[in-house]
């Protein structure tokens, strides 16, 4: 399990924005989500931990908190996403748009989970 502390991290920023994020994970999906990734070179550019629920998707290199969601278990099993945000802060993230944010978390859940969640 991926803590806080194994990684160099700056506080999670004031400055965010509701992104809007949702997804359903099965339990055996988002027990691995909740584990968290911790890079292993320079070129893995995100560490990913959970704490109280969330699931903060921070830079590696600069540790900064650029995505966060919140899961939530179903009473038919599994987790949903009840809440998401992005980064707002122009100095530490500049997001495109929603749309490509979504679908750069989505492609960091399936390369380092191996999940594809159902939406």
């Amino acid at each position: 399990m991926v803590k806080k502390s194994d990684w160099k991290t700056k506080p999670i920023p004031d400055e965010r924005e509701d992104l809007g994020y949702t997804n359903f994970f099965w339990d055996s999906d988002a027990e691995k989500i909740m584990s968290g990734h911790k890079p292993t070179d320079m070129d893995d550019k995100w560490f990913i931990y959970s704490e109280n629920g969330w699931i903060y998707f921070v830079r590696s290199w600069t540790g900064h908190h650029i995505f966060g969601i919140q899961l939530s278990g179903s009473p038919a099993g599994g987790a949903r996403v009840v809440a998401s945000w992005v980064n707002s802060n122009s100095d530490q993230y500049r997001s495109q748009d929603k749309e490509a944010d979504i679908k750069l978390i989505n492609s960091l859940i399936k390369s380092r989970f191996g999940v594809d969640g159902n939406a």
